[in-house]
């Protein structure tokens, strides 16, 4: 394995008797103004409840002080941190010290990968947001910290027109994923919409469809397999080998014509499954995410969200999350965190996908308060918290977004408040770390 080296550059966190002078507050109320010291047990409780959290504070001495507490137990991180561009947007994004590009940056993220990865659960897993500035040094580090035979696939989003310069026009922004234990790791699988079948070879009066494999070849095939059976055409013809669904699950697509043997009345082809056209189909995902929304609708989403333009730059869209979350296919009742927040694109997509399919998944966030470059009247943390209660109160509302997953939230009628003592804005806990 090729290793990196860099200068380390320490951070104040690194000693634990500094971790250890921070206390945890929680807001009392929804104007912030008489904060509440939590004893141990008190936090310890609130990271157990059915909350969503957002803690105010840096993600370092955080994600040190709950990994006792959540070691194994987070199912996805999803984290979009700063990408050493050299460029000032909501945030600063430079760590170049002293004429040296990466060594700061380097030395920022793996403080913060170690303990992301105790924290994942033998099936989780997590996906870093990047460009091009750091990608390839990001590759290697998460190589050493992961293990390179953990990593899933850069998922490349295309979001919209491009970066570009004189030479080039980049399309695409990059989000590294890595398994926690990848033989662990359930497969990814994405839903398609059938839409290109333009024929139908035996005039099925559903129209048009198109055939797909459902076997092994006899070669490939395991007869010690519970779906190893023998499965005869119309004409006779037996065919043996190892089929991809369950012998009752054949017997039902055959009784629907949704088998075909090949052309009447000789039936010898080798059998496949019939693919119409509107129909859902279950694929492993294209590392090219091209299904959702572009960088400049989503910041059109979050100016309108918040009533106010600008107040934080290039947010990521809800739907690229959801994406990510959804082809995990992890349960519906799945822990995940973002420790650089942002806007709070994360929880967005959690409560939406929650309130499309009647999940519980739980949202852990983590947002330094820091200077908005847009807006000092508001740090960066602030942006997120408003934009969670608004979200919260729009989900109820059934009004956030014209998406298919909230006109299904607004069918299903307003959210149920979690159990147990939360913050004004239903289903949210607000903390601070301090």
């Amino acid at each position: 394995m090729t290793h990196l080296t860099w200068d380390d550059i320490s951070e104040p966190f690194d000693d634990d008797k500094e971790v250890s002078k921070l206390k945890i507050y929680r807001d009392s109320d929804e104007n912030q103004i008489v904060p509440i010291h939590l004893t141990a047990p008190e936090f310890e409780k609130i990271l157990s409840s059915d909350a969503n959290l957002f803690v105010e504070g840096d993600n370092y001495p955080f994600l040190k002080i709950v990994s006792g507490h959540l070691e194994g137990k987070v199912d996805l991180i999803y984290i979009d941190p700063p990408y050493n561009t050299g460029n000032t947007f909501t945030y600063n994004d430079t760590f170049f010290q002293n004429g040296e590009r990466h060594s700061a940056w380097l030395s920022f993220m793996k403080r913060r990968l170690l303990p992301a990865r105790q924290l994942l659960s033998d099936r989780g897993c997590i996906f870093i947001a990047i460009d091009q500035s750091e990608l390839y040094v990001l590759k290697l580090l998460c190589d050493e910290i992961f293990g390179e035979e953990n990593f899933v696939n850069d998922f490349m989003w295309l979001h919209g027109k491009g970066k570009k310069d004189k030479w080039s026009r980049t399309l695409q922004q990059h989000t590294l994923c890595y398994a926690k234990n990848k033989r662990e790791l359930h497969a990814f699988c994405d839903i398609e919409i059938t839409d290109w079948a333009k024929s139908n070879p035996d005039d099925d009066p559903r129209g048009n469809w198109f055939s797909g494999s459902i076997s092994f070849t006899e070669a490939r095939s395991n007869p010690r397999h519970k779906n190893f059976y023998k499965l005869t055409s119309p004409s006779g013809k037996v065919w043996k080998r190892q089929w991809m669904v369950s012998r009752e699950e054949m017997q039902k697509l055959i009784a629907t014509d949704k088998i075909y043997f090949g052309k009447k009345p000789e039936y010898d082809q080798v059998p496949r499954i019939k693919i119409f056209n509107s129909e859902e189909n279950e694929i492993i995902p294209k590392n090219i995410i091209d299904c959702v929304e572009s960088t400049r609708a989503a910041q059109h989403h979050l100016d309108e969200l918040l009533g106010e333009k600008g107040l934080f730059d290039n947010p990521k869209p809800v739907d690229l999350i959801e994406h990510l979350i959804k082809i995990t296919g992890l349960p519906k009742d799945a822990l995940i965190m973002d420790f650089f927040a942002g806007s709070g694109t994360t929880f967005e997509a959690v409560a939406s996908l929650n309130a499309s399919d009647g999940g519980s998944r739980r949202c852990i966030l983590v947002q330094l308060p820091e200077v908005n470059q847009k807006n000092p009247m508001y740090s960066i943390s602030d942006v997120c918290r408003r934009r969670m209660v608004e979200v919260q109160s729009r989900l109820q509302q059934g009004a956030l977004r014209n998406t298919p997953a909230n006109q299904a939230a607004a069918s299903a009628g307003p959210l149920q408040e979690p159990a147990g003592e939360n913050s004004p804005s239903q289903g949210i806990v607000f903390l601070k770390l301090q």
